[in-house]
């Protein structure tokens, strides 16, 4: 059930091909992706700069793309100043089909849908008219120009790659500044996968947008994946989930399985198969013969994810599988099954993602276990007002790039720290000592320790500690001390 707020909730997929933008908020009863017209719900990933030394969004044909503005003036100058200039709303009769939703009960979705031509990227003519735009290129692809993580030169300045991307982001959401007035915003930027300089980039980028540090957050496709599917009805999800989709010349499988036997209930997303379906794979075949060996590829790929499996639904992801060659793989894949095709589902998981976050989601017992999850618990014992405690510092479930935790405690004559870590499942602690040479020698329980803990990816988790003395009575000392616990 979604609770009532007046906060702004965004989804954003963010990758090299194009970005895509869910929103909602209470002027709206589910998320809603954003579309620059009718057909189109993915924008551009260039950005240009005109004459005039402003950035507009820019097509990977050269072709600056000014829609975003064009519709907020003509939606501006026809009176209606509380909507914002985006083409999707509650109820409008136009919003195309992207994800056919299951109480729509269309099994036979995805035949009626996978002949759509619509290619994964803005289309380089102007929804608002014919009239003619000069393009000023600056960066084609902005997100692989900010995952090399270097300062990028824009003709006039040397640009920081989170600048760049909060620039671009700005633009992206450039139909949504009326209904981010006085509201809380929160934003789930997902990726296909993410790393620790690329979750650091889109936060930075955030902050300079002046999102709060504590409403940014980030995941990849595979989380995305699973908050779609549990935001579905959940006879959906009752059984095995299957996702279809094309990444870089590969058709590739994989399933969404909810291990029930534990409490909290696990849910997993593995790749089960992939199949290349590159220029070498067609060997020069003609167009005719080509078609066919994808069809069967496809349905040979189809079998192997549906082996001894319960599959619910299957969602196909983007616009590659085309009912004019998937003949005999789509009639396998609707036989007995439902299967639906679309563009946004990355989106709008994430949207729902932060939804859950913002507390407007009904919360449910289950754990994702994605690769970036957090398996294990960390702690500490320590005196908590005279009582023997176990500390906790971490806990599983979480991301790694959402694990932070900065806390000061008092040394009681020790010269080491222990910290503990113990599985999510049923294990035997780990005790981690790390030793503190160099450390003043001072009576017991007159030295101040600032501990931080963070992890750089789901197995290593990095501890940073320092010296703060105590009080008056001991200055701190220059003493830090760092470890990597690798899991």
């Amino acid at each position: 059930m979604i609770q009532a707020t007046n906060e702004l909730i965004l989804g954003i997929d963010l990758n090299p091909g194009y970005t895509q933008v869910t929103y909602f908020h209470q002027s709206v009863k589910e998320p809603m992706t954003l579309g620059v017209d009718e057909s189109a719900q993915m924008l551009p990933t260039g950005l240009c700069r005109d004459e005039n030394g402003v950035w507009l969004l820019w097509d990977a044909s050269g072709a600056a793309e000014e829609e975003l503005s064009l519709m907020s003036k003509k939606q501006a100058e026809a009176g209606d100043g509380r909507k914002p200039a985006i083409w999707v709303e509650a109820g409008d009769s136009r919003e195309p089909v992207i994800w056919a939703e299951a109480e729509e009960g269309r099994e036979s979705e995805i035949q009626a849908e996978t002949g759509d031509s619509r290619e994964p990227a803005m289309p380089t003519e102007t929804a608002a008219d014919d009239r003619e735009t000069t393009a000023y290129p600056q960066f084609a692809h902005v997100w692989e120009t900010v995952m090399q993580g270097k300062p990028v030169d824009n003709g006039e300045a040397v640009l920081p790659p989170e600048e760049l991307l909060a620039i671009y982001l700005k633009l992206c959401l450039a139909d949504l500044s009326l209904l981010t007035s006085n509201t809380k915003l929160h934003v789930m930027v997902t990726v296909k996968t993410l790393t620790e300089p690329q979750n650091q980039v889109i936060v930075d980028a955030l902050l300079r947008l002046g999102v709060e540090r504590k409403r940014i957050y980030v995941q990849d496709y595979l989380s995305a994946f699973y908050y779609y599917v549990v935001n579905q009805k959940k006879e959906l999800w009752m059984q095995d989930v299957a996702l279809i989709t094309y990444e870089e010349g590969d058709m590739v499988g994989y399933v969404l399985h909810i291990d029930r036997s534990t409490k909290p209930a696990i849910a997993r997303a593995t790749e089960i198969a992939r199949q290349p379906v590159t220029e070498e794979v067609r060997a020069n075949r003609s167009e005719a013969d080509w078609r066919r060996e994808k069809d069967r590829l496809f349905f040979e790929l189809l079998k192997k994810v549906f082996e001894r499996r319960t599959i619910s639904v299957s969602y196909l992801f983007g616009d590659y599988f085309d009912k004019s060659w998937a003949v005999r793989s789509i009639q396998f894949l609707c036989s007995g099954r439902r299967a639906y095709q679309g563009m946004n589902l990355y989106s709008k998981g994430a949207c729902y993602a932060a939804m859950e976050r913002a507390g407007l989601l009904d919360g449910r017992e289950i754990l994702f276990g994605g690769g970036d999850m957090i398996e294990r618990n960390l702690g500490m014992e320590m005196s908590i007002r005279g009582k023997e405690s176990y500390y906790p510092l971490v806990n599983a479930g979480v991301n790694w790039y959402e694990a932070h935790h900065v806390c000061e405690f008092i040394l009681h004559g020790e010269r080491e720290i222990r910290l503990i870590s113990r599985p999510m499942t049923p294990g035997e602690p780990v005790i981690h000592s790390m030793r503190l040479p160099g450390l003043p020698k001072r009576p017991d329980r007159a030295t101040r320790l600032r501990m931080t803990v963070y992890f750089t990816s789901a197995a290593c988790c990095h501890i940073d500690i320092e010296d703060l003395g105590f009080g008056g009575l001991y200055k701190p000392s220059p003493m830090t001390w760092s470890w990597d616990i690798r899991f």
